[in-house]
């Protein structure tokens, strides 16, 4: 009976994501200028591997204290979301630097060390992208995972079959976006 209900709780999830991983990929591929910058063909899954990692590690997390009785599942001031919230978001933020400065470096070994890319991008620029485009999704998604977590527990449905597959799609369609947004603005 348990792997029914697991199945009923994560087939509709499963297809949605499916959907929606088309959707982004679609996105991805209409942003075909980024493709111009091997920088930042580097730092794009590099930023939305974070995003989703960060998010199913934060639902992770919210599920199993709801599972414990150590939160409620409710919008309320608990200490222990907010540890973990700024916790991750803090690692995040760390591991957007390294990527942004992968990105730069990677790109001008590429191109022979001229340290300017073909959309004349510099490590100034690299960073302010990987900064903002990641800073941007990983607080969105993170108040995302928490939303899933809260509303499918409040349901009655197990957040754990949810959260994950639910998190990291979105986190690509919202990293994808973002970092197509923030290059706009930077070029």
């Amino acid at each position: 009976m348990k792997v029914r209900r697991i199945l009923m709780e994560a087939l509709p999830t499963l297809m949605f994501v499916t959907v929606i991983t088309v959707f982004a990929g679609f996105l991805l591929n209409s942003a075909f200028y980024m493709g111009d910058v091997v920088g930042i063909l580097i730092i794009t899954p590099a930023i939305i591997g974070t995003g989703g990692d960060i998010g199913t590690s934060f639902g992770a997390r919210i599920t199993t204290q709801l599972h414990s009785g150590l939160i409620e599942p409710r919008f309320r001031r608990f200490r222990l979301v907010y540890i973990n919230f700024f916790a991750l978001f803090l690692c995040g933020f760390i591991v957007s630097v390294v990527i942004g400065f992968a990105g730069y470096s990677v790109g001008a070994l590429i191109d022979g060390f001229n340290f300017t890319t073909p959309l004349g991008l510099s490590l100034l620029d690299y960073l302010i992208i990987a900064l903002a485009a990641g800073s941007i999704e990983y607080i969105l998604i993170l108040f995302i995972s928490l939303f899933i977590a809260f509303i499918s527990f409040r349901r009655g449905l197990d957040p754990d079959n949810l959260v994950a597959p639910l998190v990291t799609t979105i986190a690509d369609l919202i990293g994808i976006t973002v970092i197509f947004l923030t290059l706009n603005l930077i070029v």
